[in-house]
């Protein structure tokens, strides 16, 4: 059952601004290459031909050898993610401090490969946290809110950049634009990993009353209800360990697979937008800094469309979730139609009206939308310890695979023409996305239908919350669903959603 809505309010008052800015500077330190693109670093580091896009594809060659072994650390540190985390972003921050000591093209491909392989912690990290501490149906929209820090701090890093690029010192434009962000995440690293709660029944090493300090009562509720996910919990001893028939039944389940391809395909968008944004803005008409302060709408366009699309999700008053079959899927798809029409906009647009392109351009970064509905539909249709790490880790091998990709959808030959093969391939993309959330709702809602009851939930729970009710194959209770200490049972035993046939997906 829910938690009191006091607890949930303290709980979200602690876990929310501590992820949601150390993931907004993720973003942050990775996508500070696209200012300095325009600042001087392509000339200093001989960033000739395809080398500045292969420099950002080493990003996410780092980040695509880290996500397996990121994602079985993840799971070891379960109870000191506190540490474990806290420790990755002061890491990856003196990484990116370091970048001005890089000499040439190589040099930095090295660079952004270990900051790649760093950064990979965090994403599985944080979706562990999130699952650790919320009921299911509380978790799309706390992803929402500290994966929407993609979108502000865009925002955030725009302006900051144009005026540091703009600076007047001794260093070299782009070296400043490195070191002002590096340094600052060193220094919240270390905030991390002392007011990080390690998990929901243990105190972080700095526990301050009226803040981040829960009662017992408290730490001990939030445990409790969260094992009636039946997706694992940190205080399970089985959780802690490496399950490998687990790891058989995720790779002989098609969901992990769906889960996959759908990353890929929506990450290859972002190619037109953190990789090449500052470019393509600039190619419409625009000086640098100008270009640079231009990205700040794309920004509020990735938050506000990530707050709307999990609020709908999510929201018992608003009833979309309640009321609508298949809502979660349907505002996947939703979510991947304005890109497409904003990559339309571009490619057929006419460029000497300066307001088509622009405007076509601030609908694509609404591509982060879908990305968080599936987070949530692969952390709510998931369970089990083992087969969670290695489903997070597709995902997130997938978006490392989207962002390779879209290194390379970006020719600059066909500056004159205004790059169509970007814009097509963002249509494509989406597109393929749309097919790929119809086949994956398709899956669990058979199977759904051939464990009882309705095609996406049984008939006992369709107008209450399937993501709530407790859940075990054997033990009922008198109303015929499974009683709570069954729930509790099941989690400690580490079952998967395969194995508990009273397990619902939610669609």
């Amino acid at each position: 059952m829910d938690s009191s809505p006091r607890v949930l309010l303290r709980t979200d008052l602690i876990l929310m601004p501590l992820l949601t800015i150390a993931f907004g500077l993720q973003y942050y330190d990775k996508a500070v290459l696209g200012s300095a693109s325009i600042f001087g670093i392509r000339e200093d580091l001989q960033l000739i031909g395809n080398r500045y896009g292969q420099s950002n594809a080493f990003f996410y060659y780092g980040y695509l050898a880290g996500a397996f072994p990121m994602a079985f650390l993840v799971q070891r540190w379960q109870r000191r993610l506190n540490i474990f985390l806290g420790l990755a972003i002061v890491l990856w921050g003196a990484i990116v401090m370091l970048t001005p000591l890089v000499a040439d093209w190589r040099g930095l491909y090295a660079q952004r490969f270990f900051l790649g392989f760093v950064e990979s912690s965090v994403s599985p990290g944080f979706v562990a946290v999130t699952r650790m501490w919320y009921t299911r149906r509380e978790q799309p929209i706390r992803l929402g809110i500290w994966y929407s820090a993609t979108g502000l701090f865009s925002i955030f890093s725009s302006l900051v950049n144009s005026r540091l690029g703009n600076a007047k010192t001794t260093l070299a434009p782009w070296k400043l634009i490195f070191l002002v962000p590096g340094s600052i995440t060193v220094a919240f690293g270390f905030l991390v990993l002392l007011l990080l709660p390690p998990s929901p029944l243990r105190l972080p090493l700095l526990a301050i009353p009226c803040y981040n300090r829960l009662t017992l009562a408290d730490r001990q509720g939030i445990d409790a209800k969260v094992r009636g996910n039946l997706t694992g919990t940190p205080s399970s001893a089985a959780a802690m360990a490496w399950n490998w028939s687990q790891a058989k039944e995720a790779a002989l389940d098609p969901k992990i697979y769906l889960f996959f391809l759908m990353a890929t395909a929506i990450y290859v968008t972002n190619g037109a937008v953190t990789v090449f944004g500052p470019i393509l803005v600039k190619a419409i008409g625009f000086t640098s800094t100008r270009a640079t302060l231009l990205l700040t709408p794309g920004g509020a366009t990735t938050a506000v469309s990530i707050y709307v699309v999990t609020l709908l999700a999510t929201s018992k008053r608003l009833g979309f979730a309640a009321t609508v079959p298949f809502a979660r899927t349907l505002l996947l798809i939703a979510s991947c139609l304005p890109p497409i029409v904003g990559a339309l906009m571009c490619w057929k647009g006419d460029w000497s009206n300066k307001g088509i392109p622009l405007a076509g351009y601030y609908l694509i970064p609404i591509f982060g939308a879908p990305f968080v509905l599936l987070l949530g539909m692969c952390t709510a249709n998931i369970a089990g310890s083992t087969k969670q790490a290695i489903a997070s880790a597709s995902i997130f091998v997938g978006y490392n695979c989207g962002n390779i990709a879209s290194s390379y959808i970006l020719v600059p030959s066909e500056a004159k023409d205004h790059y169509p093969t970007t814009f097509k391939t963002v249509v494509g993309v989406m597109c393929a996305t749309i097919g790929l959330a119809l086949m994956l709702s398709a899956v669990m809602a058979w199977e759904n239908r051939r464990r009882g009851g309705g095609w996406f939930a049984d008939k006992d729970s369709v107008s209450s919350q399937p993501d709530l009710r407790p859940e075990e194959p054997s033990e009922k209770g008198e109303d015929g669903r499974p009683s709570q200490e069954s729930a509790a049972a099941s989690t400690l035993l580490d079952v998967t959603d395969c194995e508990n046939k009273d397990f619902r997906y939610t669609l």
